[in-house]
């Protein structure tokens, strides 16, 4: 039993200092991910309560606003560790992901506002929260892990 619970210690010590910029990584990208968030908020109030631009294609615009500005503040401050290192690759990795996680916002939003019968702006907000979790995931696994 001791022996066991030793290969434990030693195993979670090992990964101790993984565990640790992890922790930094993600609350890094959740202060991040919420400037963003209120430029993408902004941006779709004003489109959709000003213009009268239609909900879903103001969301695509505003998400895409808030995509770059992620992009922009996640390389400057989160993230340390690249697997890419033509930058102009990592951008186009990170677009793709954030298309992806558009289309999960995309699909939230059109569940809360048409299913729900939520308001737009709060729809979108709910829907915020599970594309928030899906681009951290995806971006970290994929893109901002030391290349083997």
């Amino acid at each position: 039993m001791n022996l066991a619970l030793s290969n434990l210690a030693a195993r979670l010590e090992l990964l101790r200092p993984k565990l640790i910029i992890l922790f930094h990584e993600s609350w890094k990208y959740f202060l991040i991910s919420a400037v963003c968030l209120a430029v993408d908020l902004a941006l779709f109030w004003v489109l959709v309560e000003r213009a009268h631009v239609y909900y879903l294609i103001a969301n695509i615009v505003s998400v895409s606003a808030g995509l770059v500005v992620n992009y922009a503040l996640s390389v400057a401050f989160v993230f340390k560790e690249r697997r890419l290192k033509s930058r102009w690759a990592e951008f186009v990795g990170f677009v793709v992901i954030g298309i992806m996680g558009l289309a999960v916002n995309e699909a939230g939003v059109a569940v809360l506002v048409s299913l729900a019968g939520l308001a737009p702006v709060i729809g979108k907000i709910g829907a915020a929260g599970v594309s928030f979790v899906f681009n951290f995931v995806v971006r970290r696994l994929v893109l901002f892990t030391a290349a083997k």
